[in-house]
């Protein structure tokens, strides 16, 4: 089954896997960061990797959001939870939408989808050349060198009704990428099914991703856990990055 299959099959239940996700702090974070650093005067967003549109759903009174992903399944879903805002279907590291925005996100660790240093440099390219003068660039890096923790066994459940899920994956990484694979046992309506999700994610040092940005233009600030907190290295904490251009 191909990623994009596997998403139209699990999709709608994707919101129910990361539930215990905090999305409204971390939208009052992005908020914050924006209050904080922006300079340009307008209120455009642009979530890229916006997934079902977790973080925008609190963030749509505050901007006019654009979501874009890869994955069309996605997407109906956001555009379900979102008629105001305007999604489109693409790659970060390809996307030229000839527009400018005030505020570009890319949560949940997204930006690890970069698997090189050189993936890297291009879509950090590509966010700067989207955004205005003074505008802010957002961005959380759970998976990084710093805070790897090798052999980390994961188990994920929903029960919902008919259908139970887990989801199983172990943390090993090959030459600076998180080849992870995610076990996923089903009983949908009394039917077993099994199903593997593979995704390549690039674990990057922190200092390299620091030069990257700043080599591109942007003045970087990290925080720590989408908190009024400096990143200190060895808390273990998640680095939140804010570029200002």
């Amino acid at each position: 089954m191909t990623q994009e299959q596997l998403y139209k099959k699990f999709a709608k239940y994707y919101d129910k896997i990361y539930e215990k996700m905090d999305y409204k702090k971390e939208a009052e974070f992005i908020k914050w960061a924006v209050k904080t650093y922006k300079s340009s005067p307008g209120n455009e967003l642009l979530d890229v990797a916006c997934g079902t549109g977790a973080h925008a759903h609190f963030l749509k009174n505050d901007f006019k959001i654009t979501g874009l992903d890869i994955n069309g399944e996605m997407l109906k879903i956001a555009g379900e939870k979102l008629p105001s805002a305007h999604f489109i279907k693409c790659d970060m590291k390809k996307m030229d939408l000839g527009l400018k925005f005030d505020v570009l996100i890319c949560m949940f660790s997204a930006i690890n989808y970069n698997t090189t240093l050189e993936e890297l440099k291009i879509t950090i390219n590509n966010f700067h050349y989207h955004l205005k003068d003074g505008g802010v660039l957002i961005f959380d890096m759970g998976l990084n060198k710093e805070n790897w923790i090798e052999g980390i066994v994961s188990v994920d459940t929903v029960v919902d009704n008919n259908f139970k899920l887990a989801r199983i994956w172990q943390s090993h990484l090959e030459k600076d990428v998180f080849n992870s694979s995610f076990v996923y046992l089903v009983k949908e309506d009394g039917i077993f099914d099994f199903e593997i999700d593979e995704h390549k994610l690039g674990v990057f040092g922190m200092e390299d991703v620091i030069n990257l940005m700043e080599k591109t233009g942007f003045e970087v600030f990290i925080s720590s856990e989408f908190k009024d907190e400096e990143w200190q290295l060895g808390t273990g904490e998640r680095p939140v990055f804010v570029g200002v251009k």
